[in-house]
């Protein structure tokens, strides 16, 4: 740089000043925008490094210093600014690193034309050198934030468990309840003051319904639980098979034995008695004293509902027997239990007042049940079931005719039978006992010859059975029913086994 110098006219001299480009050099690298920004200058015109903070701006090729360019340098930002700025003529820019992908901001600005060289400053300065501490912090804060989200996820958690465990127990309770479960074992009550007020009054709802479900039959509670439509008076015919049961002689035991006695016995009974109807899907519908009153199909229709009356008699007999032995060995007196099935159209529904309802079955097909189960004590038989029954069943039972009779409340009269087993059970509570097939056999050859009206035959096939089962009360009455006409020999030779 020269500056002329004049006194007047007279020219004096010159001065003179030189600004080496290392000087420039050091100046740009103290100089600099941010802590990783680069600013240098450069020969617009031809792109040459007039000036570089750093030795990139030359280089020695075969022993001789060249001068770098900006398409050249040895700077791949660099050249990545030039070309983006060749590509869009912007004098600012933001543009990747092709290093690192760092953003950076490219600004080119042109030395003021009087100074007489087409030189240009270039700047380019990363993002971050102005917004990392910004950045910083939000990842700080975004981790923090996540972090008390954690804790404070962690402690709703934790809240909501206590909360949410002992309502989870209360709608298990409401569930089970709801199926009658009445087995669900009771959980300690909640810390929770309202909660515990709500599990005191699930417990007390599942209390009152189990004591009602004793008095009134479980689908009856069942169905008015789910439907939530409140119980009324009003009955339908439907086909039911109707069971009585009762002991024999009862009224005499009960003035021989001790009340305690008394109680184990009937309770026992009854316990025996109702459970096997419940295993076969009955509904029991009342107890009256030492009877039991049971039905099937009703509410809830089943469509094998006579055999599985069938096979609740058998259970209640077989396991009366083995209970029987049990107290004959403790010393206790025998019970008998009679049994009497019979299935027709009847009436089944909700009898009663406004005030107290019960569900029960009425009409024709009832009373014949009720005088079955008596009709047992004229022939000496457990479980007699009447041809309704019989016709129902018949392949899947095995029976032996009685008699021909005629109940109270019938004008008309229909065979009897006394029900033996059932023909393709395994269970030892119903399958067939050794003896049952000929005592069966045997009662059915007497029996045709007696309803032919060949009571000569009939009395000589129920000797037979006699010889065969000597304590077979029906042979021995139906030897007594046959006409006093026949025979005297037969008579005689029958004779000892009438008094055996």
């Amino acid at each position: 740089m020269r500056i002329p110098i004049f006194r007047g006219v007279e020219f004096l001299g010159c001065a003179s000043a030189n600004i080496t480009v290392d000087v420039l050099s050091r100046f740009l690298d103290k100089h600099r925008a941010s802590a990783r920004s680069t600013t240098f200058v450069a020969d617009r015109s031809n792109g040459k490094i007039i000036a570089f903070p750093d030795k990139k701006g030359v280089r020695i090729e075969d022993g001789v210093l060249k001068i770098a360019t900006l398409t050249d340098i040895d700077d791949s930002v660099v050249r990545e600014a030039h070309r983006q700025r060749s590509r869009s003529g912007a004098d600012r820019f933001v543009f990747q690193s092709p290093a690192n992908g760092e953003d950076l901001i490219a600004a080119f600005a042109n030395f003021p034309s009087g100074f007489g060289q087409p030189w240009q400053v270039i700047t380019l300065t990363p993002i971050d050198d102005f917004v990392g501490t910004l950045k910083k912090t939000n990842r700080l804060m975004m981790v923090v934030i996540i972090g008390l989200t954690m804790v404070e996820l962690f402690f709703i958690y934790f809240a909501s468990s206590r909360l949410s465990r002992p309502v989870e127990n209360v709608s298990r309770q409401l569930q089970a309840i709801e199926s009658l479960d009445f087995d669900t074992p009771a959980r300690p009550p909640s810390n929770i003051q309202e909660i515990a007020r709500l599990e005191s009054a699930a417990s007390l709802l599942r209390t009152s319904l189990k004591s009602f479900s004793s008095f009134v039959p479980l689908d009856v509670v069942r169905q008015l639980i789910k439907s939530g439509i409140p119980l009324t008076l009003g009955v339908e015919a439907r086909f039911l098979t109707v069971f009585f049961s009762d002991l024999e002689n009862f009224s005499s035991h009960s003035e021989t034995l001790a009340p305690d006695d008394l109680l184990i016995h009937i309770s026992t009974y009854l316990e025996e008695v109702s459970s096997a109807i419940s295993e076969e899907g009955g509904t029991v519908d009342k107890f009256i004293g030492d009877g039991v009153m049971a039905f099937w199909n009703a509410p809830v229709q089943r469509p094998d509902h006579v055999l599985r009356a069938c096979a609740a008699a058998l259970r209640s007999a077989r396991r009366m027997e083995r209970v029987n032995d049990a107290w004959e060995a403790e010393g206790r007196p025998r019970i008998h239990i009679r049994i009497g099935l019979n299935c027709a159209h009847v009436l089944v529904g909700n009898v009663g007042s406004s005030n107290r309802l019960n569900y029960t079955a009425l009409g024709d097909g009832v009373n014949v049940a009720a005088r079955l189960e008596g009709i047992n004590k004229l022939f000496g038989t457990t479980i007699c079931i009447s041809d309704s029954i019989y016709d129902q069943v018949e392949a899947d039972i095995l029976a032996r005719p009685i008699k021909r009779v005629q109940v109270k409340g019938r004008k008309t009269e229909f065979m009897i039978y006394e029900l033996l087993a059932l023909r393709t059970s395994d269970d030892p509570d119903l399958r067939v006992r050794d003896r049952d097939e000929q005592l069966s056999a045997m009662t059915w050859l007497a029996s045709q010859k007696f309803e032919a009206g060949d009571f000569l035959a009939a009395e000589r096939a129920y000797c037979d059975t006699l010889k065969e089962f000597s304590e077979d009360s029906l042979a021995k009455f139906m030897i007594a029913e046959c006409p006093k006409k026949t025979q005297a020999d037969l008579s005689k030779s029958c004779q000892s086994v009438r008094s055996s």
